[in-house]
């Protein structure tokens, strides 16, 4: 007999794997799949269950959780050969946390519901230290009452859980929060760039502006722990903030907004693919600025080169 509390889990890379740790670790069982089977291996030997395909995880377990790329592959876990939908059981729940395009979760979880189910987006943000830490902010987007009965499934994961709205709400929040990230680490990255020019060294200016109104996540975190120590490995790739942020311009068309900044900021980025930095860390965006500038903002004391 399946266990009630069973919980299904696609998706164990970066951020995935950490999070259904967390819920092993609290005593859910867990059935997890991914398309690497290796990426399972430190989840299995802890007592999860492999499933063989989205499909089997949904005959085991009536809530699932996904957190893949992005839509595309989200669209593929629930429609492709030996997909979700293909054995969701009515009364299931899918707890849908990548960062997607808000239209394509809409039709999704239109589907769905056509089988007796019902879809949250419940994308999240605080990067694989939250993820790790359960300190997780969880912007949701669909019926609030489902959210109450899920809510300590989300705590797990966690520390601040949001009802954003309607489905899609969660998600298009999300990816208003994600143009905000990237804009902010640029700009910083830019005035770092001019203090230093100017001879201030660029830890404090950094410092400075970690308690004055120029503050952001950029100076608050990203600088002292990624980018100052030259490690640039805060665990997401430029390649999927660029997704982000197309997934943004086009929710800003859609909403019918200009989105001058948004698009400059994703310019910068794409500069970083066409460099062939897809897969490095979005923090390292920084070394295009630092070229650019000709410093460098790493290392404590630098000088202008």
């Amino acid at each position: 007999m399946m266990d009630a509390r069973t919980i299904g889990f696609i998706g164990l890379g970066q951020m995935g794997g950490p999070m259904a740790g967390r819920l092993l670790r609290a005593g859910y069982p867990l059935v997890v799949h991914d398309a690497r089977p290796e990426a399972a291996k430190p989840l299995l030997d802890q007592g999860a269950n492999w499933a063989e395909s989205p499909a089997a995880v949904a005959r085991r377990a009536t809530t699932i959780i996904t957190i893949v790329p992005s839509s595309i592959e989200v669209r593929a876990l629930l429609t492709g050969t030996e997909g979700l939908l293909s054995t969701l059981q009515p009364g299931s729940v899918l707890l849908e946390m990548t960062t997607s395009d808000p239209a394509v979760t809409r039709e999704l979880a239109a589907l769905v519901e056509a089988r007796g189910a019902v879809l949250l987006d419940a994308p999240v943000s605080g990067g694989v230290k939250g993820a790790r830490e359960g300190t997780l902010s969880i912007m949701v987007g669909g019926a609030e009452a489902v959210l109450e009965d899920v809510r300590p499934i989300l705590g797990r994961l966690g520390a601040k859980i949001f009802h954003v709205g309607p489905v899609g709400a969660g998600h298009a929040m999300k990816l208003v929060n994600n143009v905000c990230s990237a804009a902010a680490l640029l700009v910083t990255a830019e005035a770092v760039a001019v203090a230093t020019r100017a001879g201030i060294d660029p830890a404090r200016a950094v410092d400075i502006l970690q308690v004055s109104s120029g503050r952001s996540n950029a100076s608050d975190w990203k600088f002292p722990q990624f980018i100052l120590t030259g490690r640039f490995d805060a665990g997401f790739a430029i390649r999927l903030m660029v997704k982000d942020l197309d997934g943004y311009a086009r929710l800003a068309r859609e909403t019918g907004v200009p989105s001058l900044l948004g698009t400059a900021a994703a310019e910068c980025y794409r500069m970083a693919l066409a460099r062939g930095m897809a897969e490095e860390d979005h923090t390292a965006v920084v070394r295009l600025i630092e070229e650019w500038a000709r410093v460098q903002l790493r290392g404590g004391k630098e000088k202008s080169v």
